[in-house]
């Protein structure tokens, strides 16, 4: 048994114009580009440093933790010709720095910093390495959380 079926659903549009007006509106949808900031944007600002965090651990030994919190002067300004500007404690320093967007890494001197949280008013850098020595070897964690 052959079945008409009907070219207009309610009467009004054909099946396939409503079909093809759905799948368009879900492809401009899917293809609107977001008005989200990228790393760089985020990244290179003044950041007021709300505190660092350093933790020693050292085998067969309790963990030794080390707490600075900011104070209102303190930041860390990360420019755009690669130097990072810092006052810590009225400390003023300089220093050169590189980071991947890629991987959200942040290297500054010697220190390996990986971005664990990074918004427009927020960012928390993580450096976790081992150090050794020839009597022990030991795991050292920077952590280092700012604001805007």
């Amino acid at each position: 048994m052959i079945h008409n079926v009907p070219t207009c659903v309610n009467g009004k549009r054909p099946l396939a114009t409503i079909a093809y007006m759905a799948l368009l509106s879900l492809l401009m949808g899917a293809c609107r580009k977001k008005d989200e900031k990228g790393v760089t944007e985020r990244l290179m600002n003044r950041w007021t440093v709300v505190q660092f965090n350093d933790t020693s651990f050292v085998l067969n030994s309790p963990s030794v933790p080390s707490k600075y919190e900011g104070i209102k002067e303190d930041y860390m300004d990360f420019r755009k010709d690669g130097k990072l500007y810092s006052s810590i404690n009225n400390a003023l320093d300089t220093a050169q720095y590189t980071y991947s967007e890629q991987n959200l890494k942040v290297n500054v001197q010697n220190l390996q910093y990986r971005i664990l949280y990074l918004t427009d008013n927020s960012m928390v850098l993580w450096d976790p390495h081992i150090a050794s020595s020839p009597n022990a070897t030991s795991y050292i964690s920077h952590k280092v959380t700012l604001k805007r």
